[in-house]
């Protein structure tokens, strides 16, 4: 971060990587967790037209992990005194690549299909990433600094669900919804 002052001052003497964040007790955050498979093809979701935010604050982007639906409006923000891009690499949707000159300065984009994830890079800081998972219902989440996630209102029907992390890959379960029950599903990954 020393190759950019204002990155130098934001970030204070002795900055860390936001990539693994684990709690003392070995909760993970930042985990992608989303239903994959078994959402009846005929269900319908209304378009979400709330729009979410990607800051690049402090020369990191918060938050490295998101969860989009299809068409929502997402909000690419620079909230430092330094000019950041945004460039958007994904494998099924379309590229982008936006530089974000001064602070303060915005721009929008959508991701028109379902993709997890899509890895997000600064060309100007090489050490800024971040994920957006896109999926086509609101099924979807994003693990706490406790570990906790919550997918509510899942219809009944067994489902497989998958958490996605950037360092420790996928893990999946299998899980049944009744009406009226809340399931528990936990996920663990190794250290690699």
């Amino acid at each position: 971060m020393g190759s950019d002052p204002a990155c130098k001052e934001n970030a204070g003497p002795n900055p860390q990587s936001d990539a693994v964040l684990v709690s003392k007790d070995g909760a993970l955050q930042n985990a992608f967790v989303y239903v994959k498979d078994g959402l009846d093809p005929s269900y319908t979701f209304e378009p979400v037209t709330t729009p979410v935010v990607l800051d690049q604050k402090g020369c990191t982007y918060v938050p490295r992990v998101l969860g989009v639906r299809v068409n929502q409006p997402v909000v690419l923000t620079n909230d430092d005194a330094t000019f950041h891009n945004i460039h958007a690499l994904p494998t099924t949707n379309r590229e982008f690549n936006h530089g974000l000159a001064v602070k303060g300065q915005t721009q929008q984009e959508v991701f028109t299909k379902p993709e997890v994830m899509v890895r997000v890079k600064c060309d100007v800081h090489g050490w800024m990433a971040a994920w957006v998972g896109v999926v086509a219902h609101p099924f979807f989440a994003v693990s706490a600094a406790d570990g906790s996630f919550a997918l509510t209102g899942v219809p009944p029907g067994t489902y497989t669900v998958e958490a996605w992390h950037e360092r420790f890959g996928t893990q999946t379960a299998q899980v049944t919804v009744t009406i009226h029950q809340a399931q528990a599903v936990a996920f663990s990954f190794a250290a690699k």
